[in-house]
């Protein structure tokens, strides 16, 4: 509709605004508001619930996005390969998502370059913060990948699943926290090699900074998958609330900081020390220790 209006400085909606979706599409280019390149700020109506893939791609002057009081967004949308919401949004230095939010799909945020601070609405919904990659190409395209001045996040208890290269790319990460009561279940993530392709795309992948990871409060995790947590260099301290190991997938924390420390449920330790995956840690004791 308004797709590369490089002059649109201002977006308004009249009070009670009834508009249920902001527009877009698969495509890298064609999202309602899509590369309007003036454009400094907006907000959102209360009403709206869906917006789709595009809708504000490459609008690099937008610093500000918020959110009208009692919003019933429940989807923030994206796709393949960069088709995210807000994706290549420079200029954006931070975000609250509101509670009624329920996915952020992938590529959402991609590749906000300035984006500092992720904040989420007390009693959030969300369950999905998505990821995907393409085997061929190499390519990902996570909710949050290449935020690349992002240094901590605290993640709502309401999520269940981390998709597949989910935070991949942001590269000054340091701190990873679940909030109390958190009912995730899976960290995705991909690695394997099958001839001349090689795909490692772990939801944590490779992040050199990330020094602590804290899911303690993470009672019901059933896997942490391929690559989740390969080459975290620097991960210095891992706690995890399951008395039950998680599965974990082909090198989910190979790679990680030889001097590594797991902090598991009291009298848990052996088990963790027997099972798969979790012995690349250097040392693994218990929480209240």
């Amino acid at each position: 509709m308004f797709w590369g209006c490089s002059s649109l400085t201002t977006v308004t909606f009249e009070k009670g605004s009834q508009l249920k979706t902001i527009g877009g599409g698969s495509s890298s280019y064609y999202g309602a508001f899509s590369y309007c390149s003036s454009l400094t700020s907006i907000e959102i109506p209360a009403s709206v619930e869906t917006i789709k893939a595009s809708a504000f791609k490459g609008c690099s002057s937008l610093a500000t996005v918020t959110f009208e009081n009692g919003s019933q967004l429940k989807t923030i949308g994206g796709g393949y390969p960069s088709s995210g919401t807000f994706a290549d949004c420079t200029a954006l230095t931070s975000i609250e998502i509101p509670a009624s939010v329920e996915t952020i799909e992938a590529a959402a945020f991609k590749g906000c370059s300035s984006l500092a601070t992720v904040t989420f609405e007390k009693k959030s919904r969300l369950r999905t913060i998505g990821g995907g990659y393409v085997s061929a190409s190499k390519s990902h395209y996570g909710a949050f990948s290449n935020c690349t001045v992002l240094t901590d996040i605290e993640i709502p208890a309401s999520v269940e699943t981390i998709e597949t290269a989910a935070f991949m790319g942001c590269s000054s990460l340091q701190t990873v926290t679940f909030e109390k009561g958190s009912r995730l279940r899976t960290i995705a993530g991909q690695g394997l090699s099958t001839g001349t392709i090689s795909v490692t795309h772990g939801a944590f992948y490779k992040l050199e900074k990330l020094m602590t990871v804290d899911m303690s409060e993470c009672t019901q995790v059933e896997s942490i998958e391929n690559c989740a947590f390969h080459g975290d260099s620097e991960l210095q301290l891992f706690k995890i609330g399951m008395k039950t190991p998680p599965s974990c997938g082909f090198a989910a924390f190979s790679d990680i900081n030889s001097s590594s420390v797991l902090k598991v449920p009291s009298g848990c330790t052996d088990a963790y020390k027997a099972a798969s995956g979790w012995k690349n840690f250097a040392s693994i004791t218990g929480l209240d220790e």
